[in-house]
């Protein structure tokens, strides 16, 4: 019995020692690189949609002045009738504003993609596809909306979806717009 007792405390120590061991050593750590992601520039967006919020605004209240001011003088503009996907300057783009006011009265623009129950957001910027081209940068600022006017001559009401690109410099004006609408559909909507 006496060699039971000691082979039990014999095992309790050899147990208890090899518990201490094992606490004191240090614990194994692997370091894992993580990659440095940027964070988007929201006041970069926020500033390019404030400027394209008032070339809108100044092109409702009919204000060449103001939609000269927001664009830079190099500004380079792909209007939305097909002209062989060239691109036009400033003066182009003021020339056809200036008929536009001329032909047409109210004119409001409403931000916002028409879904089925509701109205989506209006601008966008950034992509995440396709993969290779994948960008957090607010470098070019997707518009999506519908203009609504009535026809000087005619008083009949017209309306028209509108997609705009815009890029800005670094004054913040307009460098480059592209423009997406049917202009035959408010011809025909004045033509009934």
């Amino acid at each position: 019995m006496k060699k039971v007792s000691i082979l039990v405390l014999v095992m309790i120590f050899i147990t208890l020692g090899a518990c201490k061991e094992a606490a004191e050593k240090e614990p194994v750590v692997e370091e894992v690189e993580t990659e440095t992601v940027d964070a988007p520039d929201y006041a970069a967006f926020d500033s390019k949609v404030a400027t394209i919020r008032a070339f809108t605004a100044a092109h409702g209240a009919e204000d060449m002045e103001q939609l000269s001011a927001l664009m830079a003088d190099t500004l380079k503009y792909s209007p939305a009738e097909y002209n062989g996907n060239q691109w036009v300057g400033k003066a182009e783009l003021l020339e056809g504003l200036k008929n536009y006011h001329k032909d047409f009265d109210n004119i409001k623009f409403t931000e916002g993609i028409t879904l089925a129950d509701t109205l989506g957001g209006g601008m966008w910027s950034g992509s995440v596809y396709p993969e290779a081209t994948a960008s957090i940068s607010p470098d070019a600022i997707r518009v999506y909306g519908t203009w609504t006017a009535t026809h000087t001559a005619t008083k009949k009401e017209i309306g028209v979806k509108w997609f705009g690109l815009f890029w800005m410099n670094e004054a913040g004006k307009i460098a480059m717009y592209t423009a997406y609408f049917d202009v035959n559909g408010i011809v025909a909507q004045v033509a009934k």
